[in-house]
């Protein structure tokens, strides 16, 4: 199709390093990309991560809560009391998802990450992703989203065992343990948050960034337009914008994908070591042990996934085999009687879950072009992970405890919705992409750019 003065062209290819117009010392372009990545990692991700493991913390303690006293003190374990308890927090977190990603162009990543890990934590995890995103190619970001979600996740499956430490407290004072819990890891968040204005690193276009040189900053913002078209700098989000993100197919598809992954998490995050203590028999204290190791699992599982994912350049096969792996998993926690065989189907549940959730972020975030859409794109697919949330605390109910059957039944339904609406998915984009190379669609009003599948 010829050029039109409504798009814009580019040569994108995926794995050649960007050979920029401006000056670094002569560097090969290939040891210069290596060195400034290095530079944007060690920089941006363990900072993140670290972050949102807090926040993760904060918004998953409930579980090792209930089983330290709070349900006998506030009666929780009384009718849905604790479903109840869930669905009023993720109603709250849900509503702020879009706004939060609006206001973090606005104010800048440091002082709005920082100030709503203080004041109330709904919109932190949307806008880590939407700051990532911001920074990398697109065949980069996969293991870089593994890297902060699985990174955080894993480290926050200790925190089980740090608060079994947190209720010894208890035995030297009137407050039971669940409160020291809460009492503590706020403390620690509130401090984290504060942190966060000096060390969290702002978008590529901003002078903040001190950590790199001018001239880097430049390579930076080059190699980015070089990838997916030059991008104005922060685009305005308005409701034109929010309309037209909001009526793009595959920005649902890819987000119902992604709650499905939320749902199956949240499940292994909140009710695990209540399964661990009365489904599987085993004591509190080794439930809190048990209950640390498949976050760790799926870790390593989900940071090899995404790196094979990035080299192939394919998401949507990924998609399909963590949804599988998430199922298998689950029919084994919920309907073996062996005891190791139901805890080896938490490993896989959890894995599943998790390559879930990283996968359909990486598919979204590929596909969608300018700041505006990709803010928008990725609020939407949080909110739908609060919307999980909600889910997940009315399926898993206290009168279906300790097995959680029918909760369990509930998480693989919306795991083979997301490999039918993978399928879908792949099967359009593929569509699309055939009809860009025969010059009757400019994808994105981008000439050159093609859909990742």
């Amino acid at each position: 199709m010829p050029a039109d003065k409504e798009y814009e062209t580019t040569d994108f290819v995926a794995d050649e390093p960007y050979s920029s117009s401006t000056s670094l010392e002569g560097e090969d372009p290939k040891t210069l990309e290596r060195r400034i990545l290095r530079k944007v990692d060690i920089r941006l991700l363990p900072t993140l991560a670290a972050l949102y493991c807090i926040a993760l913390v904060d918004r998953t303690n409930i579980s090792v809560a209930r089983i330290s006293g709070l349900d006998e003190d506030l009666r929780l374990d009384v009718g849905d009391r604790a479903s109840i308890v869930l669905l009023v927090f993720f109603v709250g977190y849900v509503i702020f998802e879009i706004p939060s990603n609006i206001l973090i162009r606005k104010i800048g990543p440091a002082i709005w990450l920082g100030a709503i890990g203080v004041a109330w934590g709904a919109g932190y995890y949307p806008g880590c992703v939407y700051l990532i995103a911001s920074w990398y190619k697109r065949y980069e970001v996969q293991k870089r989203f593994s890297f902060f979600f699985v990174l955080a996740t894993a480290i926050s499956g200790f925190a089980n065992i740090f608060a079994l430490g947190l209720i010894q407290i208890s035995k030297v004072t009137s407050y039971k343990g669940w409160r020291w819990i809460y009492i503590i890891e706020g403390a620690m968040t509130i401090l984290v948050a504060i942190a966060a204005y000096f060390i969290v690193v702002d978008f590529p276009q901003s002078h903040r960034n001190k950590f790199l040189t001018p001239k880097e900053k430049s390579y930076v913002v080059e190699r980015l337009a070089h990838d997916r078209g030059r991008e104005s700098d922060g685009d305005r989000v308005t409701w034109r914008a929010i309309w037209n993100t909001a009526k793009d197919w595959k920005v649902w598809t890819c987000s119902v994908m992604y709650f499905g992954g939320a749902v199956g998490s949240y499940a292994f995050t909140l009710f695990l070591p209540i399964i661990l203590q009365d489904g599987l028999g085993f004591s509190r204290e080794l439930s809190f042990l048990l209950s640390a190791f498949p976050p760790v699992f799926a870790a390593l599982e989900v940071m090899a996934l995404s790196w094979v994912s990035d080299k192939i350049h394919q998401r949507g096969i990924f998609v399909i085999g963590q949804s599988v792996l998430g199922i298998v998993g689950l029919v084994m926690v919920g309907f073996l009687r062996n005891q190791v065989a139901r805890y080896v189907g938490a490993f896989l549940g959890y894995a599943g879950a998790t390559g879930l959730v990283v996968s359909s972020m990486a598919w979204l975030t590929n596909n969608v072009r300018g700041d505006s859409k990709r803010s928008v794109a990725t609020a939407i697919a949080i909110m739908l992970s609060g919307i999980s949330g909600i889910y997940s605390s009315l399926v898993f109910r206290q009168q279906d405890a300790p097995g959680y059957v029918p909760g369990i039944y509930a998480v693989i339904a919306v795991d083979l919705l997301a490999i039918f609406l993978a399928v879908v998915t792949v099967l359009g984009l593929r569509r699309a992409n055939k009809r860009a190379e025969q010059g009757r669609l400019v994808i994105e009003g981008l000439e050159g750019f093609r859909y990742t599948l």
